[in-house]
């Protein structure tokens, strides 16, 4: 093996023994399961904290579905009952692929004495800065997209503001923790975090980044999101991949959430995605990040 490259990768104790390499069609079907999971999750807190009032209303119509179904809706519309359930079951699905996470992945690192603390991974100046301007980039080619298929599929975006307005405009305050904070947290756990280290060993650096980034949009559950998502999903899904944490994922993802409050409306994302794009590129090949010789490694060290 090369010496220098065995310097930049590093040998670890788990790479000693060979490994039988994940199947790339159970792998698949796992990673379905995941976002699966997150759903159901965040439907079962939904059905479970709406039950007692959806009885309520049942029982003093009298059985009248008309009766029934108009309370129930004006219930729905008029009070923040599901924008604080939605903050309920971000809080519990966090909780949940918390605990998948780390003892699928980190305690084994721990385990296996090949655990490294993000922060000791992180290269500085630089690492911020590759990290910010692709989150910039990535998020005005996101805006490009968004206004290509709002304008292919005129619904799409009333849907979205719908279904928005529905989880997180009941109140203001919680609609913001939920919307800038947990759900990062949540989604890049299972995206960036369980998705990505269970695929990048059967499908490579390539196809575990598109993995992640498709099903980020199958996560989201309607067409607008599941196309713009796709250039970020696949960015942070690199960071991921290359610190081998999911920690600068979530702070990625928080980024840009808070990223369409601070640039003005204005500034063509155009303009946005070729300028910052262009030095990302220009940081990342600097640095050494697209190293191609190095992914291969590590890949060939996933598959002994």
């Amino acid at each position: 093996m090369d010496e220098n490259l065995n310097k930049v990768i590093g040998e670890r104790p788990e790479d000693i023994a060979p490994k039988k390499k994940p199947g790339k069609v159970g792998t698949f079907f796992f990673c379905l399961w995941v976002v699966v999971a997150v759903l159901l999750i965040q439907a079962g807190v939904s059905v479970v904290g709406i039950i007692p009032k959806a009885v309520s209303f049942l029982l003093e119509s009298g059985g009248d579905t008309n009766v029934y179904a108009a309370k129930y809706t004006e219930y729905i519309q008029s009070s923040s009952i599901l924008t604080i359930l939605q903050f309920v079951a971000e809080i519990v699905c966090i909780v949940a692929l918390s605990i998948w996470y780390y003892n699928g992945y980190v305690k084994k690192d721990k385990k296996n004495g090949v655990y490294k603390p993000f922060i000791q991974k992180f290269d500085g100046f630089k690492g911020v800065l590759f990290i910010l301007c692709g989150c910039i980039a990535t998020w005005g080619l996101a805006a490009i997209l968004s206004q290509l298929v709002s304008m292919l599929l005129p619904s799409t975006e009333s849907q979205l503001n719908e279904m928005l307005n529905l989880a997180l405009g009941g109140n203001a305050v919680i609609g913001f923790i939920t919307g800038a904070l947990l759900a990062p947290i949540c989604e890049e756990l299972a995206m960036r975090g369980i998705i990505l280290q269970r695929s990048k060993r059967a499908f490579g650096i390539i196809g575990c980044l598109v993995i992640s980034a498709v099903l980020f949009g199958v996560l989201h559950a309607n067409i607008l999101q599941a196309i713009y998502v796709l250039p970020m999903g696949f960015f942070w899904g690199f960071v991921g991949y290359r610190y081998n944490s999911v920690i600068p994922c979530i702070f990625c993802h928080i980024i840009n959430n808070f990223i369409g409050l601070v640039i003005p409306v204005a500034i063509s994302p155009i303009i946005i995605f070729v300028v910052f794009g262009a030095v990302t590129a220009f940081i990342g090949a600097k640095a050494g990040y697209f190293n191609g010789a190095a992914y291969e490694m590590e890949e060939s060290k996933n598959d002994n």
